[in-house]
């Protein structure tokens, strides 16, 4: 079977290179790539006209790992900008974010006793997803919203903040009030960031952790997010 790869990123071009590769050979299906951009794919549904052949698999990353079987509705919902629940709630069991934390430290978060290791872990779960935009493709309303600029930024902070974590010796991770000027400063330097940095993870630390305790007093909100704790092991 003759498979035809479309650019998703090419637009209404599509349909002119496909005809023009179906004029030399017949082609049996189509296989999209790159929608884990800012590109929607609707140019390849002009592919679909032009050969009458299906869309067989569609690429949302670079890895072997982000080839999916085409899905109809799940196109369409992202072409309209609806987002994708059904992947997004796949992806997180393949990301095996149960595995991220123990039942132990979700009650941390639950309880508005956050720590910095707690915290890691969340920022390693949220590396298991994968890039921000293919997350954020997945939740209706924020499909395309957010400019890549910004997305790009964020993934940065959120390796930074991973790095500048690692440097902190297991007490500071679990008392993060211990850290000091002086601490700031040899944490900069051995995750190779800046105090600026390092004092930017702490004050969204405090967010955090001042945004959990007030859910914690908010007790309909509380049973709401423990609803999420079942089955965790």
């Amino acid at each position: 079977e003759v498979i035809l790869v479309i650019d998703a990123t090419i637009g209404q071009t599509a349909m002119a290179q496909a005809r023009a590769f179906h004029e030399a050979t017949p082609i049996g299906s189509i296989f999209i790539s790159k929608l884990d951009g800012t590109a929607k794919g609707g140019g390849a549904l002009s592919a679909v006209a032009a050969t009458g052949a299906p869309i067989r698999f569609i690429g949302v990353g670079e890895g072997v790992d982000d080839l999916e079987e085409f899905d109809p509705p799940r196109f369409v919902g992202r072409l309209l900008g609806l987002g994708d629940v059904r992947s997004l709630i796949e992806r997180i069991k393949e990301a095996r974010l149960e595995e991220a934390m123990t039942k132990s430290q979700v009650q941390e978060i639950l309880t508005g006793r956050l720590t910095l290791e707690t915290m890691y872990k969340q920022l390693t779960a949220v590396k298991r997803l994968g890039p921000l935009r293919r997350f954020l493709s997945m939740i209706p309303g924020l499909s395309y919203d957010v400019p890549e600029e910004t997305l790009k930024a964020a993934e940065e902070r959120l390796g930074r903040w991973k790095v500048i974590i690692q440097s902190m010796t297991p007490e500071e991770r679990e008392r993060p009030e211990l850290i000091g000027s002086s601490r700031v400063r040899r944490i900069a330097r051995g995750s190779g960031t800046t105090e600026r940095d390092v004092r930017d993870l702490l004050r969204q630390y405090r967010k955090m952790k001042k945004l959990f305790k007030t859910l914690r007093r908010k007790r309909g909100m509380l049973r709401l997010l423990k609803g999420a704790d079942v089955g965790l092991r």
